[in-house]
C-alpha cells in the first residue's frame, strides 16, 4: 500500500493524496468532510450502509459521520480529499454558516451509485482539478480551492436527493456526542473523565455505555484511534517517527513502537519502508 503524494503538513485544512492499496482503517469519524473517489479495482465503504465501490464511483462523509474503510481489491487506487468546511468562508454575517451546510449535507446521499450521472461527473471533475490545485500549488491556489469547495456543495445541496429522515432515538444521539467529542480530543490527553463532563454523564456509567455499544473499552478505542493516526501519517507524512508519535497522542515512542508492532505486526519504521516498497 502507498500514498502517491504526502499530505501536505500546512495550516489550510485542506488535504490531498492518492492511495494505493487495500489499507483498511477502522470505524472512526472526525470533523472534516471526507470524499473518495475510486480510480480503480475496488473499495468497501462502511458510512451508515455499506458500499461496494467500483472504477469511477464517490462518496462524501460528511463531518463526524462514523465511516471505516475494509479490505479493498490489491489494485484498488483511490483519491481521497479531506477539508475543514470552515475554508468555504461566510455567506451571511453568521461566522457559523458552516455548521448549517454541516446538517444540510447529513440530510443528503452521499453516495455516487445514487446520483445522475450528469452530477456524478461533474463532481469528479471538480475533485480532479481541486486536487491538480493541491498539488501544483501555484498562485492564489487557495482562492482556487475554496471556489472548487463551495461549487461541489452547492451542486450537492442542488441536485443530490435527500434521504429519508431517521429518528434518531435519545441513546444513539448520545452516543454521537461522545464520538465527536473523542473525534476532537483524541491526540491530546484525552480523560475519561472530560468527555463525560461534556456529554453529562457519569464516568462509570460512560465507560459501560460505550464498551457496550462500541464493544471495545473507551480507553482501547483511544488507543486504536492513535494507532490509525499513526498509520495514516506513516503512509503521508515525511516525519520523524519519534514527531509521528506525538502527532498521534502518544506520550513516549518506546509505548508507540510496542503498541503499534502489537497491532500491525512491524515496527513503524519497518511498516513505512515496506509500504515505499510497493511502489
Amino acid at each position: 500500500m502507498i500514498y502517491e503524494n504526502e499530505m501536505k503538513n500546512i495550516l489550510y485544512p485542506f488535504k490531498g493524496a492518492i492511495m494505493k492499496g487495500n489499507a483498511v482503517f477502522m470505524n472512526h469519524c472526525h470533523q472534516e468532510v471526507e470524499i473518495i473517489v475510486v480510480r480503480s479495482g475496488r473499495l468497501k465503504v462502511s458510512c451508515e450502509e455499506e458500499f461496494l465501490m467500483q472504477a469511477g464511483d464517490i462518496c462524501i462523509i460528511p463531518p463526524f459521520r462514523n465511516h471505516s474503510i475494509a479490505k479493498g481489491s490489491e489494485d484498488c487506487e483511490r483519491l481521497v480529499i479531506q477539508f475543514d468546511l470552515k475554508i468555504m468562508g461566510t455567506w451571511t454575517k453568521d461566522e457559523e454558516d458552516w455548521i448549517w451546510i454541516q446538517n444540510e449535507l447529513n440530510k443528503l446521499d452521499m453516495y455516487s451509485g445514487h446520483w445522475a450521472a450528469g452530477t456524478r461527473d461533474k463532481i469528479r471533475e471538480i475533485l480532479e482539478v481541486m486536487y491538480a490545485e493541491y498539488l501544483k500549488k501555484d498562485y492564489v491556489w487557495h482562492l482556487s480551492v475554496k471556489t472548487l469547495v463551495n461549487s461541489l456543495i452547492l451542486i450537492s445541496l442542488r441536485e443530490m436527493s435527500r434521504v429519508k429522515e431517521k429518528s434518531v432515538n435519545k441513546q444513539l444521539s448520545k452516543m454521537k456526542d461522545i464520538l465527536e467529542y473523542v473525534a476532537l480530543h483524541y491526540c491530546e490527553e484525552i480523560k475519561l473523565q472530560s468527555c463525560a463532563d461534556a456529554v453529562g454523564f457519569n464516568p462509570s456509567y460512560l465507560s459501560r455505555f460505550f464498551s457496550e455499544r462500541m464493544g471495545v473499552t473507551f480507553q482501547e478505542y483511544i488507543k486504536k484511534l492513535r494507532l490509525e493516526k499513526a498509520k495514516w501519517l506513516l503512509l503521508t507524512e515525511k516525519m520523524l517517527i519519534t514527531e509521528i508519535c506525538y502527532k498521534s497522542g502518544f506520550q513516549d515512542v518506546k509505548t508507540f513502537n510496542k503498541l503499534f508492532k502489537k497491532e500491525y505486526g512491524v515496527c513503524p519504521t519497518v511498516f513505512r519502508k515496506n509500504a515505499e516498497l510497493t511502489e
